[in-house]
């Protein structure tokens, strides 16, 4: 059955529920401070960063998705390319409102646009991120054009009561092409800039690596369109699956051959830290196959599955294996993100020379920043695990997702011929 009026209000209604909780237990984080976290000055980066990072993907795929179709002139992904344009709009949103929490006094936001640091990639990344929303806004802007002409609404709209419906729709093909052709780049910038912050961290062996990039890429072309699919899926309903369905196995098609290539670069980073046999690297795969072993495992094999799903799925796909095998990778994504923080933070090397006599990987004590009974001030390793503040503030990006998807979906035309009963 197809998502109607009553269901998307619901859809509503949960993304708004989500935003409240988020925004009052920010409120409790603002007046207590950061230490309500589990992040310590040993371990500064946690569940925020890796949400943050997570979103960031999702939104750069989706315009991958929505800018090729016009550009490579794919005509049974045409029908998707408003919901490709909205997911990326919508997460590119929640990206950015998730590194709010994260820097604690938020009010420091504007010493990066007085006093900006060109040389540094956390600069580039707000260049980049605050682009792609201006661009992404601006390919849901052309697209709907048409459509609010059609029905006499929508916002901005009342210069196109001067022309034409075939003027209007020639005007928004042009310039979601123009768009198209600006929002490529753009998408592929704004992951690449953001697996520079933590490639650019030479203290961070399992960062300091240049295959981090494409990789981030690869992961963000899967998730990105996994995310397309699973929106497509839910609003066209199993009464217009059939109608889409060749479409939909060319997006399962696109994750599974992005996963691919994720797998290969996966491959070649564990290979090169192995081959060298420093020390450094035997600590990091203590850390990723043992203490962190099951979320490993989670970041692989469930990627691993959609991968393999997809590809077999052939012409007995069905929608529940579609939605399936979406939310498997989301979950293995997440992992994924995760795992980017729970074995560089446990891994804190120094490399001295003294007198000739090289000390390498020595991992010195850090102050935790708080004094606790029982608890060491000094310390060279910390179990970190998100606390439940943490968590509830991390739904935020989820509420304005689940937000913006819905409010759009339910006021405007999405799929050609579906409107919202």
């Amino acid at each position: 059955m197809a998502i109607n009026n009553k269901r998307l209000n619901g859809v509503l209604a949960f993304g708004i529920v989500l935003i409240l909780i988020s925004l009052s237990v920010w409120g409790f984080q603002l007046k207590q401070g950061l230490i309500v976290t589990d992040m310590r000055n040993s371990f500064s980066w946690g569940l925020y960063i890796a949400t943050f990072a997570f979103f960031v993907g999702i939104a750069a795929g989706g315009l991958i998705v929505s800018s090729s179709v016009y550009l490579f002139n794919l005509e049974k992904l045409k029908p998707l390319t408003k919901i490709a344009s909205l997911s990326a709009f919508a997460c590119s949103l929640a990206a950015g409102a998730m590194i709010l929490p994260d820097m604690g006094r938020v009010g420091r936001i504007f010493n990066m646009f007085l006093h900006p640091n060109f040389r540094s990639p956390l600069i580039w990344d707000v260049i980049v991120i605050s682009s792609y929303l201006v661009v992404t806004f601006l390919s849901v802007y052309f697209q709907l054009l048409p459509d609010w002409k059609e029905e006499g609404r929508g916002f901005w709209n009342g210069w196109t009561k001067k022309h034409s419906f075939e003027e209007i729709q020639a005007f928004s093909k042009k310039w979601s092409k123009r768009v198209a052709i600006i929002g490529l780049p753009i998408a592929i910038l704004i992951h690449t800039v953001t697996a520079l912050i933590f490639a650019t961290q030479a203290s961070r062996g399992w960062w300091n690596t240049a295959i981090l990039p494409p990789d981030f890429i690869s992961v963000a072309v899967a998730s990105g369109t996994a995310l397309v699919l699973l929106i497509s899926l839910l609003f066209a309903g199993k009464d217009r699956f059939a109608e889409y369905h060749d479409a939909f196995k060319i997006l399962a098609g696109i994750v599974a051959g992005a996963l691919v290539f994720h797998f290969f670069f996966v491959a070649v980073d564990l290979l090169i830290h192995a081959w060298w046999g420093k020390p450094e690297a035997h600590e990091l795969f203590s850390l990723i196959f043992g203490r962190y072993g099951l979320v490993y495992a989670t970041e692989i094999l469930l990627p691993g599955f959609t991968m393999i799903y997809f590809f077999t799925q052939k012409g007995k796909s069905s929608r529940k294996s579609f939605v399936l095998g979406s939310v498997l990778l989301f979950i293995g994504v997440f992992a994924h993100r995760m795992m980017l923080m729970f074995p560089s933070f446990n891994a804190i090397p120094l490399s001295l020379n003294i007198n000739g006599t090289g000390i390498e990987n020595w991992a010195y004590p850090v102050a935790v920043g708080q004094y606790q009974e029982g608890v060491s001030t000094f310390v060279s390793s910390w179990s970190y695990f998100p606390t439940l503040p943490e968590m509830a503030i991390a739904l935020l990006p989820f509420g304005i997702v689940i937000f913006v998807v819905s409010f759009f979906l339910k006021k405007y035309t999405f799929l050609p011929g579906k409107k919202v009963s």
